[in-house]
């Protein structure tokens, strides 16, 4: 067969900014894993930065969707598989992977990769907490704030008494606190604000922060959990969930989590997960890879969001398996990965580090993994960059 790997951006990319590292180097992975599968014929198309791909990617510079398809069409692919990444600030590439997907069925090749549907819902986590709540899943409850009508009165000068506001006031009033504040089609956590009192909210929502749609939800307390839902048609592999550290407002950060498993425990009713995340995927018709956010709160799971691509949590369950990153992917999403065995790990993000001193941690008996990525024209400290670690436990790495 001829396979292609895909994935696309929607945003500006100067590579001269960044350094982007990896041991394995994932050249040397792409190598091992084409020469391992030599009954099929394997290509890379990508745009920049091109995340999780060789550097012998073709590279699409047009944001067209039919041109990004014609150049797929020209490998004449038996298959194509969305590798679908991330970026700021909007988490929509696997909605527009999904367009191009549209244009390889339409040319009669088979793809693995979410419809538009899927994609928008949880794009929009509105959406997906209506979706939660028509199928009923365990989710935090909240409030979506319009932001065009919470401002209508200074734009239409008819109104004098902003009766959509009043209504958001009522509705914190009467909302168990704290809660938690955030974009609903933002990335990850980023922007995300946990108000304690009606007062908080109140401010917030007044203030120069409040600048678009905002969904306000429960703020959960709990342990927090991520786990990957991988297949298509019906029939799924989910994989065991990781536990997630917090920062000091009970947030994961996407810049300095910490994930540690898998988390097999009988007290954590792994098996009435598994069960919950299979029913997810098949009434969300999942056709890929996804993550999903997770919490265990009173003994119950809730389910936060769903992001449906590629995550770092990919990378984590590739070297909990052992098994070539390539090889992992290309396994979820054909022949499935029910019968692979995970190594306790540890993910945990350190310092920038210099290229010795990578090559120096690289070559640590309990290394299996690095991943950094650094801004070199950053103009903060906390944009500059991190060195991602995985590793097998127990051995202690120097913290941020």
């Amino acid at each position: 067969m001829r396979i292609v790997f895909y994935s696309s951006n929607s945003n500006n990319y100067e590579p001269s900014s960044f350094i982007n590292t990896t041991y394995p180097d994932f050249d040397k992975l792409w190598s091992d894993f084409c020469s391992s599968k030599q009954e099929h014929q394997f290509f890379t198309v990508s745009q920049m930065p091109a995340m999780f791909m060789p550097s012998n990617t073709i590279i699409i510079n047009t944001y067209d969707t039919k041109e990004f398809a014609q150049k797929i069409l020209e490998f004449k692919p038996d298959l194509a598989i969305a590798a679908s990444f991330w970026i700021t600030p909007y988490d929509w590439l696997p909605l527009k992977d999904s367009f191009i997907a549209d244009e390889l069925r339409k040319a009669g090749v088979k793809t693995i990769c979410h419809s538009k549907k899927t994609a928008l819902l949880c794009f929009d986590k509105y959406r997906t907490a209506s979706f939660f709540e028509a199928n009923s899943f365990n989710h935090a409850p909240g409030l979506f704030v319009d932001h065009d009508l919470f401002f209508c009165a200074g734009n239409q000068q008819e109104v004098s008494d902003n009766v959509y506001k009043e209504s958001v006031y009522r509705q914190l009033k009467e909302m168990e606190y704290p809660l938690i504040i955030k974009n609903p089609v933002g990335l990850s956590s980023y922007g995300m604000t946990v108000v304690n009192s009606y007062n908080e909210a109140y401010g917030y929502l007044n203030s120069k922060k409040n600048n678009s749609n905002r969904l306000i939800e429960k703020f959960l307390q709990g342990e927090q959990f991520g786990a990957e839902i991988y297949g298509h048609d019906g029939i799924y592999t989910v994989m065991p969930p990781f536990r997630l550290s917090v920062n000091q407002y009970g947030i994961t950060s996407p810049k300095l989590c910490e994930k540690t498993g898998p988390v097999e425990n009988p007290e954590y009713k792994t098996d009435e997960l598994k069960k919950e995340l299979l029913r997810l995927a098949k009434a969300l018709n999942l056709n890929g890879y996804a993550q999903v956010d997770l919490i265990f709160s009173d003994d119950k799971w809730y389910i936060i969001e769903i992001n449906p691509r590629l995550s770092g949590m990919t990378t984590t369950y590739a070297a909990a398996s052992g098994m070539n990153f390539y090889e992992y992917i290309f396994r979820a999403v054909t022949s499935g990965l029910d019968d692979v065995e995970l190594n306790e790990v540890i993910n945990k993000k350190i310092p920038l580090q210099s290229e010795q001193e990578l090559q120096k941690l690289s070559q640590a008996p309990d290394v299996l993994f690095i991943s950094q990525i650094e801004n070199k024209v950053a103009k903060q400290e906390r944009e500059k960059g991190y060195c991602e670690v995985i590793k097998v436990r127990n051995d202690v790495l120097p913290s941020m």
